[in-house]
């Protein structure tokens, strides 16, 4: 059973709010930078 584009963003849209407050508590990472802008860039790609 394959996932809705709605559960696939509700999905990211949770790990992209872990991946803010990891970068809260660690600025200098920029692995977490890069996942940030990875996440948000899937989320935009998906809304048009």
């Amino acid at each position: 059973m394959g996932m809705t584009n709605r559960q696939f963003q509700g999905f990211i849209r949770a790990l992209l709010s872990i991946a803010k407050q990891a970068l809260k508590e660690t600025p200098d990472n920029g692995t977490l930078k890069e996942l940030v802008e990875v996440l948000q860039a899937t989320l935009e790609d998906g809304t048009e």
